[in-house]
């Protein structure tokens, strides 16, 4: 019900703040002013030394909490010395008074311009990494901000096959499709009706993506990905003046999963260095 997931991310947060407590460097907790609405909660990771660090913005998935992407920092970031910032999506946890809108990347654009005010971040050294929803955050930030970031990383990015194609939205789970008819606060909308809303969050229909852009950008796809198609990556990488194209493989899954993370986080790391 409604209470349990209202206690959800302030259970979440005093976990991770106990369990920081125990782990090698250190979290920062971090509130930014957006215009027009609530501040928004983010939260700093930091490896172990002295600051300003590089960092990587975290553009999280419309299902999971920003808490849920420590793992990734432990084992991907971390040990190259680079910070993770992240931040709940519109309308999730921390940032759940934001209705998620065609600006997707509204509130993450407010951190990524605030970052010069946070001692601990050096701001001439931030990357993006979009994970399916989230890539939509990011690709739309390595266009709109382009002189703030160095790169833009995706994975399994929904930026425009999903958003504008009903056969494919036919073809996911209708439980997704769920999740984003509420994080669009259109829960008793007709499918029609969502399907016309979708397409206006395509960054292609925007008139953005196929637009020549000067941030470096790579994506990485799994075959026959109903959420998101091999084009859709193809179509990020060459949009960028910088693009890189990897493909995953599916099995076996772990071994491949972690192998493509050590490879984009290479990628960021040489661009941020």
């Amino acid at each position: 019900g409604a209470e349990p997931a209202a206690q959800a991310p302030p259970r979440a947060k005093r976990a991770s703040e106990e369990a920081a407590q125990r782990l090698p460097g250190s979290l920062r907790e971090m509130e930014f002013a957006v215009p027009g609405g609530s501040p928004v909660t983010a939260f700093l990771h930091m490896p172990k030394g002295d600051g300003p660090f590089p960092t990587v913005l975290m553009c999280g998935g419309l299902d999971a909490m920003q808490t849920d992407y420590y793992t990734l920092y432990e084992r991907y970031f971390a040990p190259r010395g680079i910070a993770m910032l992240t931040l709940d999506m519109p309308s999730v946890g921390f940032s759940s008074k934001w209705k998620l809108t065609q600006d997707s990347s509204l509130l993450h654009q407010h951190v990524l311009k605030a970052l010069p005010n946070v001692p601990w971040v050096d701001h001439t050294r931030v990357a993006a990494f979009g994970f399916r929803f989230g890539a939509n955050v990011a690709v739309r930030l390595a266009y709109l901000e382009a002189p703030r970031l160095k790169a833009v990383a995706c994975l399994g990015p929904v930026v425009h096959a999903l958003l504008s194609d009903p056969q494919r939205q036919s073809t996911v789970p209708e439980m997704y499709l769920d999740v984003l008819a509420s994080r669009l606060g259109m829960h008793d909308a007709s499918d029609e009706a969502l399907r016309v809303e979708l397409n206006r969050y395509s960054l292609k229909v925007q008139g953005l993506l196929g637009r020549r852009c000067p941030t470096p950008m790579l994506s990485g796809f799994w075959k026959n990905d109903p959420f998101s198609p091999e084009e859709e990556s193809r179509l990020i990488t060459t949009s960028s003046s910088d693009g890189k194209l990897i493909e995953i493989p599916f099995n076996p899954v772990y071994r491949n999963f972690d192998h493509a993370l050590q490879e984009i986080t290479d990628w960021i790391n040489h661009r941020l260095c």
